[in-house]
């Protein structure tokens, strides 16, 4: 959530989680080439338009950037989202070894921001599933 065209204020972000969600990511690359996708999805915990919480078994590194893909049940969208590993505590439960959070970068058209569709995606879910009595009082209305 850097400074850019469209940076989110953290206090703008209503978490929200859509069960069956799960990210896949692959450090971002630094010179020319891809990089590989990690093989293994992790469970999303939350998520919102400044960013995503999951679980993993790999310790990430505070301050790596990342380029994440979400999938959501029932979203055929997949676009790949710059991310910045935030923070990294221990998973109390037994499945995961860890829980990860990461901030996502800026939206906007310049290098190294986020498609502002990402931007408009999130905030749809977010009216979506972080406000469902909003959402159903519109379906009412």
């Amino acid at each position: 959530m850097s400074n850019g065209d469209s940076a989110v204020k953290k206090r703008s972000c209503e978490r929200f989680g859509i069960p069956g969600t799960v990210l896949y990511y692959k450090n971002k690359p630094r010179f020319f080439g891809s990089g590989k996708y990690s093989d293994d999805y992790y469970p999303v915990i939350n998520m919102s338009k400044g960013g995503v919480s999951f679980l993993c078994n790999q310790r990430l590194k505070a301050g790596a950037s990342l380029v994440v893909k979400i999938k959501i049940p029932g979203i055929e969208t997949e676009s790949e989202i710059i991310a910045e590993v935030r923070w990294i505590s221990k998973n109390p439960e037994q499945s995961y070894r860890y829980r990860t959070g990461l901030s996502f970068s800026s939206y906007g058209d310049r290098k190294n921001q986020n498609p502002k569709e990402v931007l408009t995606l999130l905030e749809n879910l977010e009216d979506t599933f972080a406000k469902p009595e909003q959402a159903i009082f519109s379906i009412l209305k």
